[in-house]
């Protein structure tokens, strides 16, 4: 559905949208195949919007000061004036004038061309005509950037063919890509990123060739912090993500992203490609992205031909690759040359980074686990490193972070200020702190929250971080594996013989407890009673490990929990909504959470159930689903696009959803029944009439030969009857009136019916199959009429919303968001303390004195049973 006029475009809106758009290239093809496709769709129709855009304005501009048509003509086609023009043969759809420029073109194709919105044949051949068209009209930025992209290329053995283009330009007229249908600035960026984690995510092990996972960009660019007026260079760029959230990082900290200097180098081609887009789409026109393998020529060079230097490097390197000297440029860039084999350029990276840093420059990098304890070269490199006091920090991240590998890796921090006076560097392990995904694991905003201020604030932390000496690295060797210097290994299960042999809780394991059970004022006294001076028993209600977490969660102190944090964060609210209400006069959404965060770590960090780094991550992970809707908000009010259309619909059309949710309920429970009938060995126990395809082929056939029999039937008694007649009326022989008497009575009394009664079941199990395959189509029919019924339903209700009850609706989501992301935060912490007890439960609820019990009384059924089998006396 077209977005009117009236309503902007959201975040989620476009990415819904591209999603729709990229439904229609799925299928056959995987991510990698038609990405490339999706990419190109998207900057065709958004150089279109944008070129209509300013051409309007353009004309107003014109026309306002009086001047006259044909030099207004001649000003709208200079291609100056705009910052993409779109020629005539690149344009979505063509008014009248902009046709007859085409007719004297010799191309057949470009005369009849009515615009890419109108073509119906050679479609793949028009789009690629439209991309090198708008390139060759910006050649200085877009030069290779869209020529690349081929719709005719073959995917298989076959091209695209033009039904499916015509259904994919088709999906994206219906995206309005202008910056007045944008909700914030760069809503498009947004969308775009989207997109690249869209299809690392469904490429999978191919999408680590383009693609980082975004938390891992954060703390790189966190620990980097670029300010503005720096340069920051990414020699393995990808798709731009380091750099675009490099430059985000700026303005988040107040700057002025404008006043940056972003460079990147990419060696794959469709790659750069990408990356040139997300450059052009995020609005950063100065950003100079070269296409060539960074280790055997890098491009980015000074005036007098020496390679540039940059204030902040940052960067994640393809893991274990081989590289050739042959026709390397700058080799001086190396100290420590790796074998050209055996997958080894890992530090030849490292080192081309630290070659164009400066020499007060900061630099992060990832890298695998093995750069940290190979010998041979790599240990040679890192002596060098650390001899001249340029490694600054080692950080153990978690394994299967990123795309392509499972394998963990670390980071590694350089620092040239200073680096002379430096004789200690920083370990962190932080392998065991993570979310854990179905086919990634993740980064927690409190994971970030944590590594990053204890980088910065160079803290020991016990099994987490310690600043070791230089010199005790020497005595290892230069061996830099993170576990030699900071274990993170589990502490061993206590055990308590006495509590083992008699039962009961040990005192000090109870006292273990004792921090986790002061967040909840007090709670282990509920749940432990005092036996003696070493023991505790569990209360007399706690039968078993089952009862535990009924037991803690019912528990008063708990819920007094739950509302002291409530409690706390409505206070915040109540003083520092109003800084949410000025959103849309601040003018930078970004500044808003440096000015919030730290009073709501001071309201939270009194309560004892959530340390620093978890308040501080509750609210980072808050911040970062809500960022679209502050950006937005402060771009353009308190529009009412932002009220999800769940939250509409429950509000003012409860009866479509319920409707909804009861369609596709039984949808499920009816594809159930069908998928079920197909299984081996199907038996309709239950009677539910559903059959499989060959019972229907079955029945289609038997009921085909009952109705030839049925008709042979009674064309058989209407021809007996017939001759009867004839006989009776001839008084004609007794015996052959008997005997067809005999066979109109068999078929009238026995053939017939029975073969009717055949007819009637084959009947009846068709209809009530045929029945319920008909109630799954209307169902879905239903459905898919609701969905579309539904958009209109929103909109309609949106448009009746004022800016005041928008706002209000708003601003109460936002805080039910933040309420809902710290409750889960302290369930968290509840189960963890529910676990501890589970688990003092399950290691003392059995004694040995029961177990030898046991033993004893199995032993003697046992002696019993052999007496009375003979095999004992």
């Amino acid at each position: 559905m077209t977005i009117t006029n009236t309503q902007k475009l959201t975040l989620h809106k476009l990415e819904s949208l591209l999603l729709s758009a990229c439904d229609e290239l799925r299928g056959k093809m995987d991510a990698s195949e038609y990405k490339e496709f999706v990419f190109g769709m998207l900057f065709l129709k958004r150089a279109n919007d944008k070129f209509v855009e300013q051409r309007n304005t353009l004309r107003k501009e014109y026309e306002t000061k009086g001047m006259r048509e044909d030099l207004i003509q001649k000003q709208l086609v200079n291609p100056a004036r705009y910052d993409y023009f779109v020629p005539p043969i690149a344009r979505w759809t063509l008014k009248d004038d902009e046709k007859q420029t085409l007719q004297n073109e010799e191309d057949e194709d470009k005369r009849d061309f009515k615009g890419i919105l109108h073509i119906k044949k050679n479609v793949g051949s028009g789009l690629n005509k439209a991309l090198a068209a708008i390139e060759d009209a910006k050649p200085e930025v877009l030069e290779d950037v869209l020529k690349s992209i081929n719709y005719n290329r073959k995917v298989g053995k076959k091209t695209i063919e033009d039904s499916k283009w015509i259904s994919f330009i088709t999906k994206f007229d219906k995206i309005p890509l202008k910056d007045e249908d944008f909700e914030f600035p760069d809503l498009l960026g947004a969308a775009y990123e989207f997109l690249i984690k869209y299809f690392a995510d469904s490429a999978g092990k191919k999408g680590g060739e383009f693609y980082t996972p975004s938390e891992v960009v954060a703390l790189l660019t966190r620990i980097i912090a670029p300010k503005e007026g720096m340069s920051i260079y990414d020699p393995t760029v990808g798709s731009g993500g380091m750099l675009i959230q490099a430059k985000d990082f700026v303005l988040e900290n107040g700057g002025n992203p404008r006043d940056l200097s972003l460079y990147g180098q990419e060696d794959s081609g469709t790659t750069w490609a990408i990356c040139k887009m997300n450059m052009i789409l995020h609005g950063v026109r100065n950003a100079d992205i070269r296409n060539e393998d960074t280790l055997k020529s890098p491009e980015h060079k000074a005036k007098d031909g020496s390679l540039m230097t940059f204030d902040r490097v940052i960067a994640n390197p393809p893991f274990s690759q081989n590289y050739s000297k042959k026709e390397m440029k700058f080799p001086e860039r190396f100290h420590t040359f790796m074998p050209e084999g055996g997958k080894k350029a890992d530090f030849m990276f490292v080192q081309h980074m630290l070659s164009v840093l400066k020499n007060d420059g900061k630099m992060a990098v990832v890298m695998p686990h093995g750069v940290l304890f190979r010998s041979g070269d790599e240990k040679e490199c890192r002596a060098e490193f650390i001899c001249r006091g340029i490694l600054e920090a080692v950080i153990g991240m978690p394994s299967g972070l990123f795309y392509g590998t499972g394998i963990p890796a670390c980071v590694l921090v350089f620092d040239k200020k200073e680096a002379k006076d430096r004789k200690e560097i920083l370990f962190i392990n932080a392998d065991r702190e993570y979310k854990e995904g179905k086919n990634q694991n993740k980064l927690r905003p409190e994971d970030i929250e944590k590594i990053t201020n204890t980088y910065f604030s160079k803290t020991d932390i016990e099994k987490y971080s310690r600043l070791v000496k230089v010199s005790e690295i020497q005595e290892e060797d230069y061996n830099l594996n993170i576990r030699r210097y900071v274990d993170n290994s589990p502490d061993a299960e206590p055990q308590n013989v006495k509590a083992h042999l008699n039962g009961g809780i040990p005192a000090e394991e109870v006292a273990h407890l004792e921090p986790l059970s002061e967040a909840f004022f007090g709670v282990n006294d509920e749940i432990f009673k005092k036996r003696d001076e070493d023991l505790f028993d569990f209360a007399e209600e706690i039968l078993g490990k089952e009862v535990i977490k009924e037991y803690v969660e019912q528990s008063p102190k708990i819920e007094h929990l739950y509302e002291t944090y409530r409690d706390k964060i409505n206070t915040w609210w109540e003083e520092r909504g109003e800084d949410f209400e000025t959103l849309p006069n601040s003018g930078n959404a970004a500044l808003l959470r440096k000015k919030v965060m730290p009073a709501i770590i001071e309201e939270l960090n009194d309560l004892k159930a959530l340390d620093e780094h978890e308040i501080r991550g509750a609210f980072a992970g808050f911040w970062d689903d809500l960022k679209p809707d502050f950006k937005s908000v402060a771009a353009s009010g308190w529009g009412p696009e932002l009220i999800p259309e769940m939250d509409i619909l429950q509000s003012q059309f409860p009866e479509v959803l319920e409707q909804m949710d009861a369609d596709r309920n039984r949808i499920a429970e009816l594809e159930n029944l069908f998928d079920a009938a197909e299984a081996e060995d199907y038996e309709d126990e239950d009677e539910t009439g559903v059959l499989t395809k060959e019972n229907v082929k079955e029945l289609k056939a038997r009921l085909k030969e009952v109705n030839a029999n049925l008709k042979t039937f009674k064309k058989q008694q209407k021809e007996y009857k017939a001759a009867l007649k004839v006989l009776e009326e001839a008084n004609g022989d007794i015996s052959e009136i008997n005997e067809l008497k005999e066979k109109i009575g068999e078929l009238s009394n026995k053939k017939i019916p029975a073969t009717e009664s055949k007819k009637l079941q084959i009947d009846a199990h068709l209809k009530k199959h045929n029945a319920l395959s008909k109630d799954l189509k209307d169902l879905k029919a239903n459905l898919k009429a609701a969905e579309a019924k539904k958009d209109t339903l929103v909109d309609a209700a949106r448009e009746k919303i004022t800016e005041p009850e928008a706002k209000a609706l708003i601003l109460d989501r936002w805080l039910e968001l933040l309420q809902t992301r710290y409750k889960a935060y302290v369930k968290a912490f509840v189960n963890e303390y529910i676990s501890a007890v589970q688990n003092l439960q399950v290691k003392y609820s059995i004694t040995l004195k029961d177990i030898l019990q046991e033993r004893d009384t199995e032993a003697e059924q046992l002696n019993k049973f052999l007496k009375e089998l003979g095999y004992e006396k």
